[in-house]
């Protein structure tokens, strides 16, 4: 008799843990709280539009990384249409302007046009200018994330010496790890490149390893765009975990996790519908998993640490606006940012200085012919203003959110040319939106912040001390979270439940 595993929330960690345990042996169930798959990964249709929530560049899309092999490993990676761009966004300065008298900073996505631009426009700024660019080509000369073998002396052996040649890598995090795109920009004697990359993420001040690693992969053409978005990710995976003998039961929102003497014996649904299995594996939000799932009943220091927020963050929400445009905007960048004369603030209470623009001119398939989508996203610390509003008045709600897309309206006709009239498709997304289908603790679009040491531990483990037959596989394994880290985390949980039960882990 085969195995019994539950795994609890259909997102990118819930499917890929899924798939590679239908590939050992295993018989497995997903129970999804929402009515479609994908999680944080996901869309939706509104008035002939599809909106698009996540998905804006997937690692591995093309050879050139290990993600690309993990994705092979369960889908059919190349059966998806990408595209690279070439120019990942402008950026419009606030103060400086470049020798030609332009503000706006160009991002492009390959190396060399990148390097010859930024030199172009900073000649003072050449040797550091080269020096950056030699330094993010160095990721390129490896296969990250590396993944781990199978277990045996001398796989062992053989493995360790494959890593000893990730030591250029490990170096170059570590003095990463303390670069930030200040103190880069610090280094930079051109007024306009200074201001750029003070700018990059808004005027936060954030780990140069951020910029940098997606970079290697943009050139390389193996970080592209979905054609169709998130859905047509997770329809790949979906299909592929059905077809692999999997079930998904959607609509199914787990009550609590079963426990006796301390191990994992199936899940309870909101409705006290019961399902036992072998083993239990969460994933779900963290919070709601520890917390509301397991009643807080396995919690110890670092569990308590996390939750008080004392040394991760957990990732901003967003108010994410898409709008349905009835012309199309081709001639338009794709995506860019620009100051604003006056400073906006949030319902909320978040001040806002700068505003961006997506524009998915690039996508067809999102709207109808001869019109486009775009996206407007405002990032905010206070998703709980928006939960908390939407629980005890629901009107004023959406009086809130009505109110705000006034303001976005204004901004969109002065500066981009786009009028009201154009606008035939509203859609507001809010931090409320993202917990009610999601559970994701606070409304937050990934898990952890990246904290200040991106070589430390994962501070979310697989497994809990003290409980039996439970895993935990999600984005909060890992800082920074994302859907790389999804598919790879419900590899490795996979990969480990293999382990226990003695049978050779099979990736093909």
């Amino acid at each position: 008799m085969k195995t019994k595993i539950n795994i609890i929330g259909a997102g990118i960690s819930g499917l890929s843990a899924g798939c590679y345990l239908q590939k050992n042996g295993f018989e497995t169930q997903i129970f999804e709280k929402s009515s479609s798959a994908g999680g944080l990964c996901t869309g939706w249709k509104r008035n002939g539009y599809t909106i698009n929530c996540s998905s804006h560049w997937i690692m591995g899309s093309a050879k050139g990384s290990s993600f690309y092999k993990m994705w092979s490993e369960i889908i059919d990676i190349s059966s998806i249409p990408f595209h690279n761009h070439d120019l990942k966004y402008d950026l419009e300065l606030k103060t400086n302007c470049d020798k030609y008298g332009s503000k706006i900073f160009h991002f492009y996505t390959n190396l060399c046009k990148l390097e010859e631009y930024l030199i172009d426009i900073a000649p003072e700024d050449t040797k550091q200018i080269q020096t950056f660019i030699k330094k993010v080509r160095v990721f390129q000369n490896y296969d990250l994330p590396p993944i781990p073998q199978e277990n045996s002396f001398l796989k062992s052996t053989i493995e360790g010496i494959k890593m000893a040649k990730y030591l250029p890598v490990l170096k170059l995090i570590r003095e990463w790890n303390k670069e930030t795109n200040f103190t880069f920009a610090a280094k930079l004697k051109n007024p306009f490149l200074r201001e750029s990359f003070e700018l990059l993420y808004d005027d936060d001040e954030v780990k140069m390893l951020v910029f940098a690693l997606p970079l290697a992969f943009y050139d390389s053409k193996s970080a592209g765009y979905p054609i169709g978005g998130s859905l047509t990710l997770v329809n790949k995976l979906v299909e592929a975990y059905k077809s692999l003998g999997g079930k998904i039961n959607y609509n199914s929102e787990i009550k609590k996790i079963v426990i006796e003497n301390n191990q994992a014996k199936g899940i309870i649904l909101n409705d006290e519908t019961v399902f036992n299995s072998n083993i239990t594996i969460s994933t779900a939000d963290w919070y709601y998993t520890i917390f509301n799932a397991l009643e807080g009943k396995y919690i110890n220091k670092t569990l308590l640490s996390l939750k008080k927020q004392e040394k991760l963050k957990t990732f901003f929400s967003v108010v994410m606006f898409s709008l349905g445009i009835n012309k199309d905007l081709s001639d338009l960048p794709h995506f860019f940012r620009f100051p604003l004369e006056t400073e906006i603030t949030s319902p909320d209470g978040t001040k806002y200085k700068r505003f961006e623009v997506h524009i998915y001119n690039y996508d067809k398939t999102l709207a109808p012919e001869g019109k486009t989508l775009i996206s407007i996203c405002f990032y905010t610390n206070n998703g709980d203003f928006w939960i908390n509003h939407r629980v005890k008045n629901i009107e004023k709600y959406k009086s809130l959110k009505l109110n705000f897309a006034e303001t976005v309206f204004d901004i969109l006709d002065e500066k981009v040319r786009i009028q009201k009239a154009d606008i035939e498709m509203i859609d507001i997304a809010t931090p409320a939106t993202f917990l009610r289908y999601t559970n994701n603790w606070q409304g937050s679009t990934q898990g952890w912040m990246p904290g200040n040491n991106f070589l430390a531990k994962p501070p979310v483990k697989l497994t809990l001390k003290g409980l039996k037959n439970f895993y935990y596989a999600s984005h909060w394994n890992t800082p920074g979270g994302g859907i790389p880290v999804a598919l790879k985390i419900g590899r490795e949980v996979a990969r480990l439940i293999c382990k226990k039960n003695n049978i050779k882990f099979t990736a093909l």
